[in-house]
């Protein structure tokens, strides 16, 4: 494929997470309005204060903010070409879009890409997440364990959420190629190829960012040359 090129979020996942906070924010919302219609028909007599008891349904609230913060940011992954959640690859670096924040680096600004594994302890379970991460260049030297280098990173890509089949495979692949880009650009300045061979654990995932531009140079060949009045 042509650079620039956009890694783009799993849809799988973010159907699974709209259906999950679709059900959070509706039980949110059924449980806060269920607790005001009761508590409107509880006597008032013994409250410090007049509307004391509607207090207590608005704990509900957070649990409704969280819900509709989830299938906000669920809905934007979806979008067309995920404008506002994706990786992009390009000839002199890369960069990571979260909503409205964006991370720009290039080549040389980063060290080597790694593997740091986190894992994360839930009522369900654990959660492990294999982020490919990059500090400045000097700053990992030293980083032996999962921890240091995550704590270390200037940049994080979340592996599971880009790439097909197992997220530690998907990672172990997205290091190899990021450092073999790094590598050429790093080595040959202003000269790495226009084009890059995308890992079949991504291929699904990546398109290129200026496919749908029109073609500036087939316009120019066919448009009528007219000469200067200096030359005419």
């Amino acid at each position: 494929m042509r650079l620039p090129i956009r890694l783009l979020p799993r849809r799988g996942s973010q159907v699974f997470r709209i259906l999950f906070f679709a059900f959070f924010f509706g039980f949110s919302i059924f449980w806060t309005v269920t607790a005001v219609t009761l508590l409107a028909q509880a006597p008032t007599g013994n409250e410090p204060w007049p509307g004391f008891h509607y207090i207590f349904p608005l704990f509900g609230l957070p649990f409704m903010a969280v819900g509709a913060v989830g299938l906000f940011s669920a809905g934007l992954k979806l979008l067309p070409g995920s404008p506002y959640y994706h990786v992009e690859i390009a000839p002199d670096g890369i960069a990571v879009r979260k909503a409205w924040k964006i991370r720009r680096f290039g080549w040389p600004e980063l060290s080597p890409f790694d593997v740091a594994v986190k894992v994360r302890r839930t009522k369900g379970g654990k959660i492990t997440t294999y982020w490919v991460v990059a500090s400045r260049p000097g700053d990992a030297a030293g980083a032996a364990t999962d921890s240091e280098r995550y704590n270390r990173s200037i940049l994080q890509i979340d592996a599971g959420e880009y790439g097909a089949g197992a997220a530690d495979m998907a990672a172990a692949v997205l290091v190899d190629w990021l450092n073999t880009l790094q590598a050429d650009a790093v080595g040959h300045p202003g000269r790495l190829p226009g084009e890059t061979a995308v890992p079949p654990d991504f291929r699904g995932r990546a398109i290129e960012v200026g496919a749908a531009m029109p073609d500036r140079s087939a316009i120019a060949v066919s448009a009528p040359r007219r000469s200067s009045v200096i030359e005419r």
